[in-house]
């Protein structure tokens, strides 16, 4: 497992959001964070939850650097696999470029690529995410961060700041990810 990174220190949690992976066949949900610096308004967002198996990288991925990406993935104009977000990450997990491609399906940055299974395209309207994030609200606070990712252990309570958050907003049943 990873050492612990303490990389959100000056961040403030803004909300917790959950969705699906990107495999058709699985069950469970993906939850992750949007976080903001308190001094220079910068979003990133982690994962944080895996409701199955498989581990990953709980550290904080910039927004700016994931616009790099996009915006060079939308010039060179193919379908591209979830491995393009590798470099995004200091761990090493295996899950980390397809569970976060999963998260970016989500924010409606990229989308699965309807002919062909497993390859993904940038939308485009790519470029107006960083100010959708701003409209996103604070949501209530509580402990629930999943420090197991996914080996069966349950997380330590922490003691002191909340690290994550419960959205309240009711959500029909066949949406695919609550917000």
């Amino acid at each position: 497992m990873q050492p612990r990174i303490y990389d959100k220190v000056g961040y403030e949690l803004i909300q917790t959001f959950q969705c699906h992976k990107l495999s058709e066949r699985a069950q469970d949900k993906l939850h992750y964070q949007l976080w903001k610096h308190s001094d220079t308004g910068v979003f990133g967002l982690a994962l944080s939850k895996n409701e199955s198996t498989g581990g990953f990288s709980a550290e904080l991925i910039l927004v700016e650097d994931v616009m790099q990406i996009l915006s060079q993935l939308h010039k060179e104009q193919k379908p591209f696999h979830a491995t393009a977000f590798k470099e995004l990450f200091i761990g090493k997990s295996v899950n980390n470029s397809s569970f976060f491609g999963a998260v970016l399906v989500d924010q409606k940055v990229i989308r699965l690529h309807p002919q062909t299974t497993r390859l993904l395209e940038v939308m485009e309207d790519y470029e107006l995410w960083p100010s959708r994030l701003e409209s996103i609200p604070v949501s209530v606070a509580v402990d629930e961060v999943d420090t197991s990712q996914g080996n069966g252990k349950q997380p330590k309570k922490r003691q002191g700041k909340p690290m994550s958050i419960v959205h309240t907003e009711e959500v029909s049943p066949d949406a695919d990810c609550t917000h």
